[in-house]
């Protein structure tokens, strides 16, 4: 009777995504108090055992790898900030060895950074709104992942961008801006790959429980609420409160002469961004 109790016990675990290690240390676990108890039936199902398995570990390794993208992704941007801080004068965009290319390289730069920053911050929200939380719905840990993979994904562009960048522009640009862009580049995509991996590892796993994703409302909760006006269940209202406070800080950061320009791409590039994102990454709910 325990054998064959383990060995449903063994598919149902592999059909939620639980193999390897982890699925031989629960079936010995399994094994040990079933040779105390001798009674399959206190455990219950296999299946809503392993159900229950994919739902604790799909939820804890989720909020862990959110954080662990963050931790990546926070060190890697101030890089990213200093090297743009340490370039004096920009090469003419023309210069490039090959302009289209150059031209979409410039768009990465500025905007990969960005999304990642904003997916980074989402992430660790929701994970941490969810860390009372031992079993949490699949459609909020579905959320939880895709703002982890945004975020990393969006950094390694960025990277990628600003490698690509001091190639196109090698002529224009000094010999050791350059060998810092290509080891920074190699650094960032060494560390953004380890956590993708291990988002990627955790993703695996298939919670079984019903429910709703939640919404940015919901991650937002403590800062909506000391907030005087009534923006829960107003989406756009809130983006374009974001995207005004993100021209104004362009605005004044470029003064009167690129200022203006400047105020104006913020403002439609997070307009663009939660349309284009808001639903994948859970912002209108």
């Amino acid at each position: 009777m325990s054998e064959r109790y383990l060995g449903e016990l063994k598919a149902e675990l592999g059909a939620v995504g639980i193999r390897g290690s982890r699925r031989r240390r629960i079936l010995a676990e399994t094994a040990d108090h079933l040779h105390e108890s001798a009674d399959p039936a206190r455990f219950g199902a296999p299946k809503l055992i392993a159900a229950r398995f994919a739902d604790e570990l799909a939820t804890s390794g989720a909020r862990r790898a959110a954080f662990s993208s963050f931790v990546v992704l926070a060190p890697a941007g101030v890089l990213y900030v200093v090297l743009f801080g340490l370039i004096r004068t920009w090469p003419d965009i023309a210069s490039a060895r090959f302009l289209p290319l150059a031209i979409c390289v410039a768009f990465a730069m500025v905007l990969a950074p960005q999304v990642a920053f904003a997916a980074g911050l989402l992430a660790v929200a929701r994970a941490w709104r969810l860390r009372p939380e031992r079993a949490s719905p699949a459609g909020e840990i579905i959320v939880l992942r895709r703002r982890s993979a945004v975020a990393l994904g969006s950094g390694a562009a960025a990277f990628g961008a600003i490698a690509v960048y001091a190639s196109e522009y090698s002529a224009s640009l000094p010999g050791w801006w350059q060998d810092m862009a290509y080891g920074s580049a190699g650094t960032a995509f060494v560390a953004l790959g380890g956590a993708g991996v291990a988002l990627a590892r955790t993703a695996r796993l298939q919670p079984q429980t019903a429910g709703r994703g939640g919404g940015l409302f919901d991650d937002l909760e403590p800062v909506l609420d000391v907030i005087p006006l009534r923006l829960r269940g107003h989406p756009w209202l809130l983006c374009l409160l974001v995207a005004g406070a993100a021209a104004a800080a362009a605005l004044l950061a470029g003064g009167p002469g690129e200022g203006p320009r400047n105020a104006a791409f913020e403002f439609v590039t997070v307009c663009a961004g939660f349309f284009a994102l808001g639903g994948f990454l859970g912002l209108k709910d």
